[in-house]
């Protein structure tokens, strides 16, 4: 393989990876539109990736859907709704325990 060929196969990845990275970045515009939060979420965690040194390619589409998808997770977990029921005794029971009730009567 000489150094044209060579050349020739790293610019072809190189395109590659500048076409990837324009695409993770038009994604992330298109979400920005509807859930603004989201890429905030996806954005934040990016950087601390990056800081960390966790990062050391260029992000891709798939890589910010993955991290899209787990976000939502996140965010689905963060907003579920629980209902707790708190069974306390009714105090007036306690009081008439043993007498009939004659209400109706």
């Amino acid at each position: 393989m000489d150094d044209s060929e060579l050349a020739a196969i790293r610019a072809a990845r190189l395109a590659e990876l500048q076409r990837n990275a324009q695409e993770a970045k038009e994604r992330l515009s298109r979400v920005r539109m509807v859930r603004p939060e989201r890429v905030t979420s996806v954005e934040s965690y990016l950087l601390r990736l990056f800081k960390s040194g966790a990062i050391r390619t260029k992000i891709s589409e798939s890589d910010i859907v993955e991290i899209l998808e787990k976000v939502s997770k996140e965010e689905r977990k963060g907003n579920e709704t629980k209902i707790v029921f708190d069974r306390r005794s009714n105090h007036y029971e306690d009081e008439d325990e043993g007498e009939e009730d004659d209400f109706f009567d």
